[in-house]
């Protein structure tokens, strides 16, 4: 594998907000990286306690979640939280450190379906100034996008206006682009494999552009064979070379093992961390009895531990911040009276 790229801090090119670059720099560790544990799962939670869903409760799913995120406390940088499970009683609990910063998902379970074609599904009584009042760092939209799908100038907009949203409240976005098979498409051609790989690059692409603030990105590759991390590094560096913003890797429920790989692939890329979820605590989530489920535990612990320090050997810190003439030039005197007017 070849080397990895210079490690120069990444800063967003887009204006200075003090807001958002407050919000941004308590989602990183001290030394720049992000190392976010991704717990906003709802369906595929519940089916790991019980595959029939219909019998784990309301409180079981709660007491469960908050169970696995006491785990990673000491380590994460950031947690990202579910509104319908996690984040109040995450909170009422006094699980979250004041270290620790929080990420809350905007998106409702699913997606509306246009044969086949998909729509972002916001969650009902839930809005970006809730995300701000109940003091979350970044929101987050899940973004279901192909270009030539009927639903993609709607699935534009849908970013625009969130962006916006959130612009005025100050509050950080990160989009997840989901690159998804439609109708009549062979996912498992090698042709459509190779067209979800350049899927992934151009919506990460298009949604830094549309302004996003950070970037949750799929995988674009495979590391089953040399070849294929050949591959997926020289497509993640042709990710990297366009965005500005900072880009995190997402764990899509791959094995753990194919997971620190492609970690390690993002970051000498240039990523600046991960947000990983079901990889890391599936079987935890999944195992019976107590015993297995303290050693599922242990394991995820560890597993998570083994991330931050792939993150921090390879990855590119995200460290925001001006000195002397630039800083005088982004506040200058009185800058807080038209800051947000």
């Amino acid at each position: 594998m070849t080397a990895a790229p210079a490690r120069h801090p990444v800063q967003n090119a887009s204006p200075v907000d003090p807001g958002k670059q407050r919000g941004l720099q308590r989602l990183t560790t001290d030394d720049g990286f992000f190392t976010i544990l991704a717990l906003d799962h709802l369906i595929a939670f519940q089916t790991l306690i019980n595959k029939d869903r219909s019998q784990v409760t309301y409180a079981e799913t709660v007491e469960a979640k908050l169970a696995l995120l006491r785990i990673f406390m000491a380590d994460a940088s950031a947690v990202l939280l579910d509104p319908a499970f996690t984040i109040g009683p995450a909170i009422g609990a006094g699980i979250l450190p004041s270290h620790v910063g929080l990420i809350a998902s905007i998106e409702g379970e699913g997606y509306d379906d246009f044969v086949g074609e998909r729509r972002t599904r916001f969650r009902s009584g839930w809005t970006t100034r809730k995300i701000r009042m109940i003091g979350a760092d970044m929101a987050k939209l899940l973004w279901f996008y192909r270009p030539e799908a009927s639903t993609a100038a709607d699935q534009r907009d849908v970013v625009r206006r969130l962006v916006d949203e959130c612009a005025g409240l100050s509050l950080p976005l990160v989009v997840e682009p989901i690159w998804y098979p439609m109708q009549g498409e062979d996912v498992t051609s090698a042709q459509w494999r190779a067209r979800r790989v350049e899927g992934i690059i151009e919506s990460a692409h298009l949604a830094g552009e549309l302004g996003a603030d950070v970037l949750k990105v799929e995988f674009p590759g495979e590391v089953a064979t040399d070849e294929d991390r050949a591959a997926a590094l020289d497509a993640c560096r042709r990710l990297d070379a366009g965005v500005t913003q900072p880009w995190v890797l997402l764990s899509a429920g791959v094995g753990y093992e194919a997971f620190k790989m492609q970690v390690e692939i993002a970051c000498r890329a240039g990523s600046a961390g991960f947000l990983g979820g079901r990889s890391i605590w599936g079987e935890a989530v999944a195992a019976q009895g107590e015993l297995p489920r303290v050693d599922a535990a242990r394991v995820a612990g560890e597993r998570f531990r083994e991330l931050v320090a792939v993150t921090r050997a390879h990855g590119r810190p995200f460290r925001p911040g001006l000195s002397g003439a630039d800083l005088t030039a982004a506040f200058p005197a009185g800058w807080y009276e038209k800051w947000q007017a």
